[in-house]
């Protein structure tokens, strides 16, 4: 190993991509991280500024001094504990680079499945009639899902077909979803607004078409036995109260005026956690139809309630 500056982290293995890689997963081994020689290559391959798969393709590519150190420092970070996400500062999400830090939770690969279900809603009420769609989505946090939802339909919302919004109680977390959407040059179609849950007067008085909304789900206990990376990330984001479900609980009361008649709310859940919004739901004062999507493990991960 290199001898490191004094104050610096302790330099990694190397001067090779090859070499960088064994030191760092070596390291990330010994810190207890559960992925690390994933970690290491795409710590790495950041340093040179490219992907993994060209990492292995250049095995004897060597970096220089200053990146080095820098590499250093990132893998320190990773020992401790803190997401690869806050490190490099982007997730890759549905094909995106979105744009992380301890504003907003990491976008989870099960959140895709919210956001192919808001794309497919859209697409067949667009093709449905002329009638301008209403979108709403409430807890945005890093923006992901409303991001993919304006680039997937950039040119129905510039025509007037479809109205986006978008709401976070979080500031910090608005402040995030708006990087995120001037760096994919969507800024100027999507409403944004900051308040609790439907809160936001963004909603039109013939109601909204879809409602989408990503609330925070663990459980108290789950959040403050979390562990990991979720311990680096907003606990406001996570904890969803003593069942998981305070807050969706509260946004299905709020449902009956807020929704058109063949309204439809597309929410993602916690394993487990099924029944209790079916249960919810059937509380209400309106006919509706409840089904669930689940995710590459079998989850019931995204429930779809319809006014009917």
């Amino acid at each position: 190993m290199a001898r490191a500056e004094p104050g610096s982290p302790a330099l990694i293995g190397g001067p090779t991509a090859a070499g960088l890689v064994a030191g760092a997963s070596a390291i990330l081994r010994g810190a207890g991280i559960p992925t690390p020689r994933l970690d290491a290559e795409l710590l790495v391959g950041h340093s040179f500024g490219r992907d993994r798969a060209w990492l292995h393709a250049h095995p004897d590519a060597e970096l220089d001094p200053g990146d080095a150190r820098q590499l250093a420092g990132w893998v320190e970070r990773r020992a401790s504990g803190e997401p690869i996400a806050y490190i490099r500062g982007f997730k890759e999400w549905m094909s995106l680079r979105i744009v992380t830090d301890r504003r907003a939770l990491i976008p989870r690969p099960e959140t895709e499945l919210l956001a192919e279900a808001a794309i497919s809603e859209i697409s067949a009420r667009l093709v449905r009639d002329n009638a301008p769609v209403e979108v709403w989505e409430v807890g945005t946090g890093s923006g992901a899902v409303a991001l993919a939802v304006a680039l997937r339909f950039r040119t129905a919302i510039g025509l007037g077909r479809l109205r986006l919004a978008a709401s976070d109680m979080s500031a910090e977390a608005l402040e995030l979803a708006t990087e995120n959407f001037t760096a994919q040059r969507v800024g100027g179609l999507i409403t944004l607004a900051c308040g609790d849950l439907l809160e936001p007067a963004v909603v039109p008085d013939s109601g909204l078409d879809l409602l989408i909304a990503n609330l925070p789900y663990l459980t108290t206990a789950e959040a403050e036995a979390s562990g990991g990376s979720l311990d680096w990330e907003p606990r406001g984001a996570l904890d969803g109260g003593r069942d998981g479900l305070d807050l969706l609980r509260r946004l299905i009361a709020a449902l009956p005026g807020r929704l058109r008649g063949d309204g439809v709310v597309l929410a993602e859940i916690g394993a487990g956690q099924a029944d209790a919004v079916r249960a919810l739901v059937a509380a209400l004062e309106v006919r509706t139809a409840v089904t669930t999507l689940r995710d590459l493990s079998a989850i019931e991960r995204v429930v779809r309630v319809a006014l009917v």
